[in-house]
């Protein structure tokens, strides 16, 4: 009986310790949460409201920039949402829009918008001073048919993609031609409307392949390194992604566009958390666009169709 006692007990404090072991792995995983924090205006005719938002970017001060297409008008917001400056208008003039898609802060503050209708990239100072501007219509080097993202790398080389020349090119900081890479096509280093590019910490390029429902990596001179995703709603699968950003741990940020909502993934492609549904309630979206992260892990989320940008900050 006693040592049938003395059995028993060693079970039960076997049990407990692969528990504590199974509690102490969920707790350690990373899986990080987001809580719904506000709202930059919906809908409006007012300076300070976005009516229809499409690119987010973060400059080295935590101020936040909005492409706004239906005004044709890029607007700088505090990292609270409060208004600061807005510049912009219809045309193509130096300094004017002709839907402006997407935006990149470089890391003195310059901000590079592609002027998508214009078949051009502009230069701006964080205030909105015209700089310089490049780009022409066409599939030469240096032309452009949907200039769609942009990014910038640590030397201040600037990444454009181009959705309707399935291409990703490469420029000096003021728009010199260095290289290009891509075709249309389902193969490693082809894609199906690149709808961005992103650079991360150690200079690799990342490209959202939208039509292909996958991301593909390369190194800064376009060689393909490796590809993840497949189409579909389950964890870690995509549908028309959109847009890629970084934390600053170097975590992915994607707006997974078709299935409304942001995935966020490891370098190598693992999945690690999600949120958002379809809607136009706090925390849901309508086919979100572009995605940006400051500095200390705010997470800024353009909703085109709600007309509106999210915020979210991590969960204490």
């Amino acid at each position: 009986m006693h040592f049938l006692l003395v059995v028993g007990v060693m079970l039960l404090l076997s049990f407990a310790f692969l528990s504590f072991i199974t509690i102490i792995k969920v707790v350690s995983s990373p899986s990080p949460g987001f809580t719904f924090a506000q709202s930059i205006p919906k809908e409006g005719n007012s300076e300070i409201q976005v009516i229809q938002p499409e690119g987010v970017d973060i400059d080295p001060e935590g101020n936040l920039y909005v492409n706004d297409i239906e005004p044709n008008r890029i607007i700088k917001f505090s990292n609270n949402g409060t208004y600061i400056l807005s510049w912009g208008s219809t045309g193509s003039n130096d300094g004017q829009f002709n839907h402006p898609h997407g935006n990149e802060v470089d890391q003195d503050g310059n901000v590079y918008i592609t002027d998508q209708g214009n078949t051009r990239v502009q230069k701006f100072t964080s205030n909105g001073t015209f700089l310089t501007k490049w780009g022409s219509e066409g599939s030469e080097d240096g032309q452009f048919v949907h200039p769609h993202g942009v990014a910038v790398d640590s030397k201040g080389n600037v990444f454009v993609s181009d959705r309707d020349n399935a291409n990703i090119q490469k420029f000096t900081s003021n728009g010199t031609f260095i290289t290009k890479w891509g075709s249309e096509g389902s193969e490693d280093g082809q894609f199906i409307q690149p709808w961005d590019v992103a650079v991360d910490s150690s200079n690799l390029v990342y490209v959202p392949d939208y039509g292909n429902n996958r991301i593909q990596v390369f190194t800064n001179n376009g060689t393909f390194i490796t590809k993840w995703g497949s189409e579909g709603s389950a964890d870690g699968q995509l549908n028309q992604p959109a847009v890629i950003t970084f934390d600053p741990t170097g975590l992915l940020y994607i707006t997974d566009s078709g299935n409304h909502r942001v995935q966020t993934f490891d370098k190598n492609g693992t999945f690690i958390a999600k949120w958002g549904s379809k809607g136009d309630g706090d925390g849901q979206f309508s086919k979100p666009e572009s995605i940006a992260v400051d500095h200390v892990g705010h997470v800024y989320v353009a909703d085109t169709t709600n007309n509106n940008v999210q915020m979210y900050i991590p969960k204490s």
